[in-house]
Parts: structure tokens; sequence; C-alpha cells
């Protein structure tokens, strides 16, 4: 996941917090260590040198407690913690809610489709245009991933940058829309659609948007 991709997941989860989605606050901690590791490769300067420097300072403080490597060990943590993390913020969400069985349905659809769609969109294009190494035993998905692969792997300086940025856009778009298709879907199945049906017809307005 690029360093764009990164910052406006962040940025989400941090509303999401401030709305009440208390559960997201360790995400909100993973995705920003993720964007200060992600930063620190990027190609604008700046930005690089002023995330290598909190990288540093993570070194500095893990070599006063005898850790080494520590900004290493930090940030290969929480690019593994964001999706379990993300879990638990859904079960929270759960606990929360009145009617716990249709949320555990509708948080479940939700967090599915959002993994889902988010892994076929990094197969497909993103680890394509990064020129990552794309692991699928689909024929088809091998095929389109090695087709964008070939396609952009000359691309340099402003091309390489907009189709990178281009390429997280996409994901972020993809996460967004598969986790609505999912939630709508959950509330199907749990018999809330109706209920929001009503809510709606009645007063006018939906309050549950």
């Amino acid at each position: 996941m690029g360093v764009c991709a990164t910052a406006i997941f962040d940025i989400r989860n941090m509303d999401k917090v401030g709305h009440g989605d208390t559960g997201r606050v360790g995400a909100v901690a993973a995705q920003t260590t993720n964007l200060v590791n992600a930063a620190s490769r990027s190609s604008i300067e700046p930005v690089q040198k002023v995330a290598n420097t909190a990288l540093n300072y993570i070194d500095d403080a893990g070599n006063v407690v005898g850790v080494t490597n520590a900004a290493s060990k930090v940030t290969g943590f929480a690019s593994k913690a964001v999706n379990p993390l993300l879990c638990v913020a859904s079960g929270v969400r759960v606990l929360k809610d009145d009617d716990q069985y249709a949320a555990l349905i509708e948080e479940g659809c939700a967090m599915g489709a959002m993994f889902a769609g988010e892994k076929l969109l990094k197969t497909l294009v993103a680890n394509p245009i990064a020129q990552k190494e794309v692991k699928t035993t689909s024929k088809w998905a091998t095929k389109i991933a090695s087709t964008i692969q070939d396609a952009t792997k000359n691309l340099t300086g402003a091309k390489k940058v907009l189709a990178t940025i281009a390429a997280d856009l996409a994901l972020v778009g993809v996460s967004i829309l598969s986790f609505d298709v999912g939630k709508k879907v959950g509330k199907k199945l749990s018999g809330r659609d109706e209920q929001d049906t009503i809510n709606t017809s009645q007063s006018g307005l939906n309050y549950n948007s």
C-alpha cells in the first residue's frame, strides 16, 4: 500500500474515532506507523527525511531500553496489525449495538466484503504496478496482473508516480465500496434494512446514513 492510500485510510479512521467509533484507536496507531514507514520510502526528499527522522527516534528509544532495530520491529508489527485491529473495532461496534445478533451479521458481511475487495484490487492492480510479486493460483488473475505489470514496468518519473497514486485511489475506492455493499447485504440478511425503510418513510429523513 502506497503513501496516498495509507494516508487516506489513516485520516478516515481518525475521523471515525472522532465521531464515536472508538474501537478504531488501535487501527489509527498502526496506520499512522505504516504511514511513517511508507513515507520513509517516498521519492519526495523532504517527506522521506521527516519520516526517517521519526524512525531514527524510535531506534534511539529502543536502544535505551536494550531493543535493537526497534523501528523495523514496530513497523513490521504495524503492517500486520491493521486488519486484525479493524476486526477488533468491528467487534466493539457489535458489542455496542442494541441488537448484537443483527450487528454481527452486518459487520461480518461488511468486513468480509471489504477484505475481499482490497485483496482483489491489490492482486490485480496495486501490486503489479508496484512491481511486487503477485501471489495467486488463479490463471485469469495471474494473466491480468502480468499484463498490468508488463504495461507499467517501464514507467518512470511523473508517469510512475501518477500510476501509483491512481492505484492507491482505486484501492481506497474499492475498499469503501466493498464495505458499503457488504453492509447493505448484511442489513438485508439481518432484516434491519426494512426497519431503515420504515424510519425513512415515516419521517422523511434517514437517521441511519
